[in-house]
């Protein structure tokens, strides 16, 4: 064999696996989606070991206190120093949503981005494959603009329970926990439920032309985020009960994933699995 066809059959054999792998990346986009949530989980837990290193103390991710008075319980201020019980309502209000909303966004990246496998091949193969990266961009935009409206509604629900409820027991603070995840096995086993988890992969028509792409994907995120949150926004409430400590967002990931790809929409067990989640927390927090 000449040294021409050595160069070149080698040339193949390395071309073959790029070639395979780039076919790999064009057949499921949904990557996008779980490379995002990887490289979130990432900085959650990485913040949850800087912030341990720090205050001696491992914990959830941080809330910081203009005063810079950190706080390890979440996004919101269930524990406020008495400094912070100072400060006009419509400043810690403020405050709140400034410092909890990029948390918030983070964790929802972390969560809910790998169930977005239909949308995201949707609006993938609806477009030029040249367009793709644009598409499925303009798409996740719309759908966190949709959760960062729901973040500030709940950082805000999170601030006036605490504002309205005040220092509680340790078993009634337990029952609060529990009880949203109670509500999401109930939401579970509710008979309307299944017509809900259909729109989940509900489509939209995408153009395929410049800034109508663009918008037509970000509209249809932002209609995305609103399907999700009407099926996800109990277990997303109880967590924020829950203060948000990352192992019970690993659980909660781990289950909504579960029951998304693995479970038909009709089935009771993640309800099952709620009420679990739900002893176990109660159980814990009575101790």
């Amino acid at each position: 064999m000449s040294a021409d066809a050595g160069v070149a059959a080698n040339s193949n054999s390395f071309s073959f696996p790029a070639e395979k792998m780039r076919m790999l990346i064009i057949k499921h986009p949904e990557w996008w989606a779980w490379f995002l949530s990887l490289f979130a989980w990432v900085l959650i837990v990485g913040n949850l070991f800087t912030n341990a290193h720090q205050t001696g103390h491992l914990s959830m991710i941080t809330y910081c206190t203009p005063r810079g008075i950190v706080k390890v319980l979440g996004h919101s201020p269930f524990e406020l120093h008495a400094v912070w019980k100072e400060e006009p309502v419509s400043s810690r209000i403020l405050t709140t949503i400034r410092t909890g909303l990029l948390p918030w966004m983070i964790m929802v990246v972390a969560m809910m981005f790998p169930l977005l496998n239909e949308p995201i091949k949707h609006v993938a193969f609806s477009v030029k494959r040249k367009d793709m990266d644009l598409g499925i961009g303009g798409f996740l935009i719309g759908y966190i603009i949709t959760w960062t409206a729901v973040g500030v509604m709940f950082l805000l629900l999170s601030f006036f329970l605490n504002l309205i409820i005040g220092d509680l027991s340790h078993f009634a603070s337990a029952l609060i926990t529990a009880s949203g995840f109670l509500l999401a096995a109930v939401f579970i086993w509710h008979p309307g439920r299944p017509i809900k988890m259909t729109k989940c992969g509900q489509t939209a028509p995408i153009r395929i032309q410049g800034w109508h792409l663009f918008l037509d994907s970000l509209f249809y995120g932002v209609k995305m985020g609103f399907n999700c949150f009407n099926t996800c926004w109990v277990p997303m409430a109880a967590l924020v009960l829950a203060h948000h400590n990352i192992p019970l967002m690993f659980i909660v990931t781990a289950v909504i994933i579960h029951d998304r790809y693995l479970l038909p929409h009709t089935s009771k067990f993640t309800g099952y699995a709620w009420m679990v989640v739900a002893a176990t927390l109660f159980i814990i927090g009575i101790l």
